[in-house]
């Protein structure tokens, strides 16, 4: 592993008050902190040669509800990481689970950067997604996390959602914008099989907008974003400048991170490996020293150099010819030739070596990437 290079940690806490109606992440519904929080610590002292080691520049905290686990609990798995203080420190946070009391603990904590689960503010989309908390709400919590001292705020909001037409979602972006966030990540809803919306949908209880529908909220949020000083750096994902997530940043140009916690997942030289999803495994096993490991993935060669490819081109900055030709100089030969018809039929662009997928193509960025593969 190379020694002092950048590295992101992410650590899962798996526990919500409820599963909302949408969701198939790793989430339980019953807190079960203590023997949790002791495996997780458990974990992190398992990599401190590797955290010691190499210069952290993020540390993201997410789930499930942080927010449930006492500020406390935070700091001690904050401290036992080593990360520093100038490094971007983020919170997941739940709506309906932040007082001002924690919201100041967490500052004074050093988490410098809090993520909002809003999801929308209409309170029956809020209803139909099983979120526990409502519209008024919401927007306290956003000004709970400011008054805290919270200067880099992100706010999740969702699209697409059953019975939405396109002004109910420009409705909520506009009051979303009016609380001046920092960032914002806008995600088109993802029916998950088993999970109860997609059954609602099924049966006829629940009708989704068309596919033309939900791109135009896309378009019309990308403009209205634009035109309100944001950059669109991402697919999903919209900043004023200086205020890009340096933590996703690092999944999207195929850095290196540490996951830990259950289901977490981490890439490092090269290689992906997962944790895994059992809680009584994941505490069973750092109880007797061992490490949570249930999958390992190397890829190396076109499989690297195409997954790489994609996740750059998810991104305003996409990749530059040189460095990709670096690395893999027999698989990026074999590659250039589809690169070359993707730009002939106007789907990517390039200029100056610097491969880009236009805005204009992220809603369908599929089709793209499809042909990557």
């Amino acid at each position: 592993m190379s020694e002092g290079h950048p590295l992101g940690v992410y650590l899962h806490i798996p526990f919500c008050l409820r599963k909302c109606s949408y969701c198939d992440f790793l989430s339980l519904p019953t807190p079960l902190f203590p023997p949790y929080l002791s495996a997780l610590g458990r974990e992190i002292e398992r990599y401190q040669p590797l955290l010691s080691e190499r210069e952290l520049v993020s540390l993201y905290i997410g789930g499930g509800t942080p927010t449930l686990v006492p500020p406390q609990e935070l700091n001690d798995l904050l401290r036992k990481t080593g990360v520093p203080s100038s490094a971007e420190i983020t919170l997941e946070a739940n709506p309906g689970t932040l007082t001002q009391e924690m919201g100041l603990r967490l500052t004074q904590t050093g988490f410098n950067r809090i993520s909002l689960g809003i999801q929308s503010l209409r309170n029956w989309e809020l209803e139909t997604l099983g979120r526990i908390h409502n519209a008024p709400e919401a927007k306290e919590a956003f000004r709970i996390a400011r008054r805290s001292g919270f200067t880099n705020i992100n706010c999740d909001l969702i699209f697409g959602i059953p019975n939405q037409g396109k002004g109910d979602f420009l409705l909520s972006l506009m009051e979303m914008l009016d609380l001046a966030p920092e960032h914002l990540s806008l995600y088109a809803l993802s029916l998950e099989r088993g999970t109860p919306l997609a059954r609602a949908v099924a049966s006829g209880q629940a009708q989704l907008p068309t596919e033309d529908e939900v791109a135009e909220m896309y378009e019309a949020a990308c403009q209205m974003l634009r035109s309100a000083g944001f950059e669109h750096y991402e697919i999903s994902n919209f900043a004023r400048p200086g205020y890009r997530c340096r933590h996703n940043e690092i999944y999207w140009h195929s850095g290196e991170y540490l996951g830990m916690g259950l289901g977490a997942v981490s890439f490092l030289d090269g290689t992906r490996w997962k944790n895994t999803r059992g809680l009584d495994d994941y505490c069973f096993r750092l109880e007797r020293g061992e490490f949570p490991t249930t999958s390992r993935i190397g890829k190396r060669g076109m499989a690297a150099l195409r997954e790489e490819i994609i996740l750059h081109l998810r991104t305003s900055d996409g990749f530059r010819e040189q460095d990709l030709l670096t690395r893999y100089p027999r698989a990026y030969a074999r590659m250039r030739q589809c690169l070359e018809e993707l730009k002939a039929e106007g789907w990517i662009e390039e200029e100056n070596g610097r491969w880009v997928l236009p805005e204009r193509h992220f809603f369908i960025s599929n089709q793209v990437f499809v042909r990557l593969l």
